[in-house]
């Protein structure tokens, strides 16, 4: 995820509307797939994209630089996200949409199943990490965490992926093995 031009956020952050609507077409997609990543509905997503920008808009005086501007975009798509979380209490499994580079549809079915697996603490490093190409601070910054516990989170998320991965159903079915002993 790369940064605006710090022209445009300056002019954003000097009340320019039109500067704003830039930094909102510039980063909608990631925006959207992030908060799909959190709330696992397409709807939930597209009213935390909403949100999220509006909130954006609201406290962009807040903005102080000292951060990525995606990052502190990104702080503020999770926090809606986990508020429309908390307002709506579904453990109902959720369409997962695929990753992408996955080779084939049983694949990415995999991918997406043993992601979906993860607890939350795991996953939303991952994501954003492996997904959006956050460095480690960056996420840290997002997630209001040290650094030190995203690596942690990290390790342990590829290791739960690892494992998820590694018991496929063929994996299971060569461990079973066929009743006849040669």
């Amino acid at each position: 995820m790369n940064d605006p031009d710090p022209r445009l956020v300056s002019r954003a952050l000097a009340g320019d509307l039109e500067a704003f609507e830039d930094l909102v077409r510039l980063y909608q997609a990631d925006v959207w797939r992030f908060a799909y990543h959190l709330t696992r509905d397409r709807t939930m997503a597209e009213d935390v994209t909403q949100e999220a920008f509006l909130r954006a808009f609201r406290f962009l005086s807040t903005f102080r630089g000292d951060a990525r501007f995606s990052s502190w975009l990104l702080r503020i798509v999770r926090n809606c996200g986990m508020d429309a979380l908390r307002r709506r209490r579904s453990d109902q499994q959720r369409e997962y949409p695929p990753p992408e580079g996955a080779p084939d549809p049983a694949t990415r079915t995999e991918l997406a199943m043993a992601v979906d697996g993860l607890s939350r603490d795991h996953r939303q490093p991952f994501l954003l990490i492996e997904v959006f190409g956050l460095s480690y601070q960056e996420a840290a910054d997002v997630l209001a965490l040290k650094v030190g516990t995203v690596k942690s989170r990290m390790h342990r998320a590829r290791q739960a992926l690892v494992k998820a991965l590694s018991e496929t159903p063929a994996a299971e079915a060569d461990e079973g093995g066929t009743g006849g002993g040669l």
